[in-house]
């Protein structure tokens, strides 16, 4: 049937043989609604042959709406006149007007029917998606089936009524064509629908394959046991129905219920179903109703997972776009997620540091900083960017995979979710090195102002000096990470100038107490970096390290007033020895610093040596 309706109802421009091949496949489908379910009275219990007439006409222009309708009324009597002669036969008097009056009002009835649908629907302009959506599918039946039906009903009844060749009442009559309408129209209009909409080629492709030919054959192979062996079939029947739609596409789960439909109404009329009985004329309604409950169900949820697949294929389609538009951008961007880890990144920031995106995507973004601006990341920079939702031109160094260093200046802005949760953070790197290569040729960008000391730039030089020289002619040389312990106290009772005062002092102390080889640096803040030009153990390293702190840990006057304050701070230190905690400077710096905060919480003014984790 779905092949027949391809390549006839379906096929476009339309024309002539079109026209006769949609009057044979409803001349078809109204002698089985007929025949399926054995009535006497020619009204059929399921009525499946409008649908067909439906989509004709939308697929028609209005101005060819009129022969259409002639056709398809002269096929609807042709199948009536038929079916009502095969089944009462001829009588010796009056049979032809009895039956050619019932055959006209069926007809004229069917054909209001398929022209207040194809109108109705017609208002809505169907696209190929518009069954991939549960609200869409259910004006689409609202229009298309239930006013129709309801419509037709009270014009069909009243005319068999009035013509004497019902027997029953009007009220049974029009139930009986309502209720077989509605279902006929709800079971084969989505299936003209996706085929039409989809084009021949794609709805055959997609009914040939196996899957859907199982979940079909499983669908009417359910419906017929149930019915034959349950006093209660529907609410079984409607299970397989559920499970295709949500295994297979909307076209499969459409043809499958119009499949079960027509089961359902052979075994209606061949007495296998029967309906309960019922003193009332609206009783057998409840019948009627459950068997339309059983084919609902698969077809609304078809129709949601076709629309979220057709909305997740679009959502992918965007979001390509998008990360083409990302990654093809020509400067060193990338984003994180709330805990700092990153998600996505450009090919240049790949190509600038060396690295390919599987290695990137899911790490820390401060993995790839050198210590001291990892540590700035995580408790300055990062923090009071969630809060105020940006940052701009934040100098950083990063770390190529080679080891080599490039200074950048990072911009970023941040999103929240309804909660004002951070969710994720877009940045851009600009990157800086050669201009401050360039700045860092004179002494003050070599050397911390305030105390005189060597500052990042100049401690970079000497350390990669020394991990070279050392890995060449051996030996042991060691980096400690050294942090004041509540310098903030100074700064906030006594005033900033005495905590400058107070660094000056430190300074001074720290370089009297190590040896002409080594050097000490201040990174900014109350944080100095300490590089022990040679060591010969572990045990020499803690005993120079202890040397340090005892003298940092003295009072100190602030001034040279006698009356100037007197306060005492301590240090907390972290230290690291090459080769055995690192053989290059990141890895020295971030083991160092590690040290260091593990003497913090060990309760400060303490030295700890890097030690790895098990």
């Amino acid at each position: 049937m779905t092949q027949l309706l391809r390549l006839a109802v379906f096929t476009r421009p339309p024309s002539w043989a079109w026209v006769v091949s949609v009057a044979g496949i409803y001349l078809v489908l109204a002698v089985g609604s007929l025949w399926l379910t054995g009535q006497h009275s020619g009204v059929a219990v399921m009525w499946f042959a409008n649908p067909v007439g439906v989509v004709a006409l939308l697929a028609l222009p209005l101005r060819r709406w009129l022969p259409m309708l002639g056709v398809l009324g002269l096929a609807n009597t042709l199948a009536n006149v038929g079916v009502m002669l095969m089944v009462q036969g001829p009588l010796a008097e009056g049979w032809s007007g009895s039956i050619g009056w019932s055959s006209v009002a069926f007809a004229a009835g069917n054909c209001f029917e398929m022209v207040l649908a194809a109108t109705l629907l017609k208002r809505l302009n169907l696209r190929p998606a518009a069954l991939g959506y549960p609200d869409q599918l259910a004006r689409v039946l609202l229009l298309g089936a239930l006013v129709p039906a309801l419509l037709s009903a009270c014009a069909g009844a009243a005319a068999l009524a009035l013509s004497g060749a019902e027997a029953n009442a009007f009220l049974q009559t029009w139930l009986a064509w309502f209720s077989g309408s509605v279902i006929g129209s709800v079971s084969v209009l989505p299936l003209a629908l996706a085929l039409w909409l989809l084009g021949g080629m794609r709805a055959d492709a997609a009914l040939r394959q196996l899957q859907t030919l199982g979940f079909v054959l499983l669908c009417l192979g359910v419906t017929l046991l149930t019915a034959t062996t349950l006093p209660h079939p529907f609410g079984v029947m409607v299970l397989p129905l559920v499970l295709l739609a949500a295994r297979t596409d909307f076209l499969a789960t459409a043809l499958a219920t119009a499949l079960t439909a027509m089961v359902v109404g052979g075994l209606i009329g061949s007495g296998v179903l029967l309906e309960p009985p019922s003193s009332s004329w609206w009783g057998p309604g409840l019948f009627y109703l459950s068997v339309l409950a059983t084919l609902l169900p698969g077809l609304f949820l078809a129709s949601s997972v076709q629309g979220r697949v057709a909305v997740m294929q679009q959502l992918s389609a965007s979001e390509q776009r998008f990360r083409t538009l990302y990654t093809k951008t020509p400067t060193m961007m990338f984003s994180i997620d709330h805990r700092g880890c990153i998600t996505s990144v450009s090919s240049l920031w790949l190509s600038m540091l060396g690295y390919s995106e599987q290695e990137v995507l899911g790490r820390p973004s401060v993995d790839f900083l050198t210590a001291e601006s990892a540590r700035r990341a995580r408790e300055e920079v990062i923090p009071q960017a969630r809060l105020s939702g940006r940052c701009d031109n934040v100098p950083y160094q990063v770390v190529t995979r080679e080891g080599q260093i490039l200074d950048v200046l990072l911009s970023a802005v941040w999103e929240y979710d309804d909660r004002g949760q951070p969710l994720h953070s877009l940045g851009v790197l600009q990157d800086v090195t050669e201009k401050n290569r360039l700045a860092a040729r004179s002494h003050f960008a070599e050397h911390d102002p305030l105390t005189g000391l060597p500052n990042r730039v100049l401690l970079q030089d000497r350390l990669e000096r020394s991990c070279l020289n050392h890995a060449r002619q051996g030996g042991a040389f060691a980096l400690g990470f050294l942090d004041l312990d509540n310098f903030k106290g100074v700064n906030d009772t006594l005033g900033h100038d005495a905590g400058d005062l107070l660094l000056r002092e430190v300074a001074q102390r720290l370089q009297s107490s190590l040896r002409a080889s080594d050097t000490v640096c201040r990174l900014g803040g109350d944080e100095f970096v300490l590089l022990f030009a040679t060591v010969g153990d572990a045990q020499e390293l803690m005993a120079l390290a202890h040397k340090v702190l005892a003298q940092v840990a003295q009072p100190c006057q602030l001034g040279r007033d006698p009356e100037a304050p007197l306060t005492t701070v301590s240090g907390s230190m972290g230290v690291a020895m090459f080769p055995d905690h690192g053989l290059d400077p990141q890895t020295l710096m971030r083991h160092a610093d590690q040290a260091m905060y593990r003497a913090k919480q060990s309760g400060r003014n303490r030295c700890e040596l890097f030690k790895p984790l098990d």
